[in-house]
């Protein structure tokens, strides 16, 4: 499997069976968009193919992030509140 499969495939595995049916033409599209990406090799894509794919990658990101578990969103949260708590800054009323 080349980069960009194996990214995408990565990136469908993270979700797991969060994705459904509803899914499955993005899926699909972001598969096949990344093996022409592969196919082109170190000539590089197109400036279309280019476009189309990183449009796909951000749509599947959405909608990853979307399904993302929200025990994992809350512990993240957590995290930066943490951070805040030991490093304010400015915009968030420190004095840092």
């Amino acid at each position: 499997m080349k980069p960009h499969r194996r990214a995408v495939e990565a990136a469908i595995a993270a979700a797991g069976p969060r994705l459904g049916e509803v899914d499955a033409p993005l899926l699909e599209l972001a598969r096949a968009l990344a093996d022409q990406v592969d196919a082109t090799g170190g000539a590089g894509p197109g400036t279309r193919l280019a476009g189309t794919y990183l449009t796909t990658l951000r749509t599947l990101q959405a909608r990853v992030g979307a399904l993302a578990n929200p025990r994992q969103v809350g512990k993240l949260a957590d995290l930066r509140a943490a951070r805040e708590r030991n490093h304010p800054t400015k915009r968030t009323g420190g004095m840092a």
